[in-house]
This record gives C-alpha cells, structure tokens and sequence, in this order.
C-alpha cells in the first residue's frame, strides 16, 4: 500500500499542491507593466525612471518599446506637448540605436503640431541622421540667430557635438555631449556606469577629440 501511495499518488497530491500554491501566489508585475503604470512626468521627464532606466542599460530596443506601449496605452489621456515630447524622446532612442529611418520618422512626427516651439532644434537631427552637414549648420546659425532664450546654450551645445562628431554614430555625439561636457546632469549611478560604458566603447574616438576619460561625468 505504501508503495503504491509513493509511485501513483504521492505525485499527483505534491502535484495539486504546488499547482494550488501556484494559482495563490501574488504574480508580481513586470517592469515593463510598471513602468505602464507611471505618470507622465515619471515616465518621460525624470533620469531615474520611465524609459531612461531602460536607455541607461544600453537597452534601446526596449527604451523604444516601452515609448511607443506607453503612448498607445495613454492616448486620451495625453495632452499635445506631452505627446510631442514622447515622439521626439522615441525618436532620440532609435537614434541611439542606429535605426536612422524609424528616428527621422518620429523627430518629423515631433514637429507636427508645433509644440515644442523649436523645430530648428529637431531639424538638426534630421540633419545629422541624413548626414546633411550643409543643412545641419543652416539649423545651427538659425538657433544661434533666432532662438535666444534659456535653451539656446543648450540647444548650441547639443548642435555643436553633432557637427564636430558629424558621420560618427549619434550615440557618440551624444555621449560626448551628455557625458562629459559641463552642463551634464546625468549623476545617478547607473548614468555613470552607462556613460563609462560609451567611454569603452568610443574610447579612440574620444581621444581623438580630446576628450578626458577618467570620469564620464563631470
């Protein structure tokens, strides 16, 4: 009887408890669910959340997936700028990941209802990503020229490493710049193990430049 109980039956009630235990058991969400869950300003507008946890693993496949899940999923809910900030955001993020067709598409998609105020900026790029140098210092004497404000230092900067990095991968243009020019403000530790990961792997090309690698960022 014994023996019968451990051969036949002994699996099937070790197998119905565990089943049971299973189906009782909390299923914790995944972080791309959480990451559904996050308001707008958590998931767009802060370095230490959203798709930039994402990013800062190098994982901008994933950046961009959760972007373009996370636009679908609060379509109604978003007002035009915060729709325009996401296009753009997805858009920087297939640039990161060398995917030219699919960023030029989302920067344009940015512009569309003239949220931002400043499509010179996104025009630059455009630019880059169409390897049009011409064009892309036409959009740097017009944010010079037009576009005095708060931003345009920053805006400059951020042309400027793409004329000076121009036929090199975006991703190095804006390491370069987001890394290691003052200004960065990217100072989380998983910014800087990110940031010392691009220093690795354009470490020619940053010494090139002249650019100091004993910190990635300032």
């Amino acid at each position: 009887m014994i023996r019968l109980f451990r051969r036949y039956l002994l699996p099937v009630v070790l197998g119905t408890f565990w089943l049971c235990a299973a189906i009782a058991a909390p299923v914790a969400p995944s972080s791309g669910t959480a990451l559904m869950h996050e308001s707008f300003q958590q998931f767009d507008q802060q370095l230490d959340s959203g798709w930039r946890t994402l990013q800062v693993k190098g994982d901008y496949t994933g950046a961009a997936a959760a972007i373009r899940k996370y636009q679908l999923a609060h379509a109604a809910q978003l007002k035009t700028w915060q729709k325009d900030s996401l296009a753009f955001h997805l858009a920087h993020v297939y640039a990161l990941a060398g995917e030219r067709p699919r960023a030029i598409r989302w920067f344009r998609r940015a512009m569309a209802d003239d949220s931002f105020g400043n499509d010179a900026y996104i025009e630059a790029f455009i630019a880059f990503l169409q390897h049009d140098k011409p064009a892309l210092l036409e959009v740097r004497h017009a944010i010079a020229t037009t576009h005095p404000g708060p931003w345009q230092v920053q805006d400059l900067h951020e042309v400027d490493a793409m004329i000076d990095y121009f036929g090199e991968p975006f991703e190095a243009a804006w390491a370069a710049r987001n890394c290691h020019e003052s200004g960065a403000t990217h100072k989380t530790a998983a910014w800087k193990a990110y940031c010392q990961a691009l220093d690795i792997k354009y470490r020619n090309l940053y010494l090139q430049h002249g650019i100091t690698l004993k910190t990635a960022v300032h």
